[in-house]
């Protein structure tokens, strides 16, 4: 009785084994560690009708596609200089390079400050209770404001281009959270 159980369990191991590799081999052989030990046929077609990749291409990261807004209405640079009536600043613009990946060029830029441009000072501060900071927007006025320091200027027109143009808000940031 001992004997007939221990082959039939070696009979239901070897089956399932049997089952194991049968799958594999019939799902294209899809776990590399099987490629070689199957000696899969490389079919070139999958069971949906997709061209299927040899493994150099499918372990390749996917390629990334870039798109730049057609438009900007803001940017962000470190003032280099104010007047009354104007701020110039060093401003980052995104553009697309040669091999069409996203890069950052700084250009001088203008902007004309008028009455109705608004100034405010972002901060980050500590919520109470808790280790996280959140934003918070407090009102400045053009005095606060000195060369050197961080800035995001809005306007209410395409600026991607513009070397000269008309503020709506000018927001101090904060150099460092």
């Amino acid at each position: 009785m001992k004997n007939k159980i221990i082959i039939l369990v070696v009979f239901v191991v070897f089956i399932l084994i049997g089952l194991v590799f049968a799958q594999m081999f019939i799902f294209k052989c899809r776990l590399p560690i099987f490629k070689s030990i199957l000696k899969c046929p490389f079919s070139g077609q999958t069971n949906q009708g997709q061209t299927e990749q040899p493994e150099s291409v499918v372990n390749q990261p996917p390629v990334k596609t870039v798109t730049l807004p057609k438009v900007l209405y803001n940017l962000a640079g470190s003032i280099q200089e104010i007047a009354k009536d104007s701020i110039v600043f060093e401003a980052a613009v995104p553009y697309l390079d040669n091999n069409n990946e996203a890069a950052i060029k700084n250009e001088v830029r203008k902007a004309l400050i008028t009455a109705t441009t608004k100034f405010s000072r972002l901060s980050f501060v500590e919520k109470p209770g808790s280790k996280s900071r959140v934003p918070q927007e407090a009102s400045i006025s053009l005095n606060d404001l000195k060369k050197g320091d961080y800035v995001e200027v809005v306007s209410n027109q395409d600026i991607s281009q513009a070397p000269t143009f008309e503020a709506t808000l000018i927001r101090m940031l904060q150099k460092s959270f």
